[in-house]
């Protein structure tokens, strides 16, 4: 075939000529750029989901000038339960007080010293406390200490019965209870 032949093949169909050349064109653009599809696909899916966190953050975005101040009239009620480390006096007033309330009698109370090193905005104040009493008193002041104003972590709680004897073949009501305690106030170093 001369080349003479082959236009006048290709004037007496120029269409199927065309359409056979942009066949080729494309199998080349696909052979060459086929390996491209995959990382299309990720760039899509990785631009699909930040559209879609962004709807979500637009959308969000409306309740958020009233969750700030909710957020920032709890955080005060926060600072108001949190325990002043250098307050001794205050912070053992509380527990004079809980002991008026619950009439325990406190044997000992003490405050711990902070950990070494901490540089927390907030940290558990250590604090040592010894009471007696009637089992139903003990119990009211460990539900005080839990329920009170402060938040507080116990981490040692030992009973012990005092006594023996005529205290021991008495109700459990009026017989007199040890509780030493260890327990942790959150609060300001």
């Amino acid at each position: 075939m001369t080349s003479a032949d082959l236009l006048a093949m290709i004037k007496k169909q120029p269409i199927g000529f065309a359409s056979g050349v942009i066949c080729l064109v494309c199998a080349g653009l696909l052979y060459f750029r086929g390996n491209k599809i995959e990382e299309y696909r990720v760039e899509y899916e990785a631009k699909s989901a930040e559209a879609t966190t962004m709807l979500a953050n637009v959308r969000n975005s409306e309740k958020l000038p009233t969750q700030v101040a909710e957020i920032q009239v709890l955080a005060k009620e926060m600072e108001g339960r949190l325990v002043k480390a250098g307050q001794l006096a205050v912070n053992l007033q509380y527990f004079y007080k809980l002991e008026a309330e619950t009439e325990v009698k406190l044997v000992d109370v003490r405050q711990g010293n902070l950990p070494r090193g901490g540089k927390a905005a907030y940290a558990g104040i250590p604090f040592s406390v010894t009471v007696q009493g009637s089992f139903k008193q003990v119990f009211a002041f460990l539900q005080k200490l839990e329920n009170g104003p402060h938040f507080c972590r116990f981490t040692a709680v030992v009973f012990s019965k005092q006594g023996g004897g005529e205290a021991s073949r008495a109700s459990t009501d009026t017989a007199s209870v040890n509780v030493s305690l260890n327990l942790e106030l959150l609060g300001v170093p």
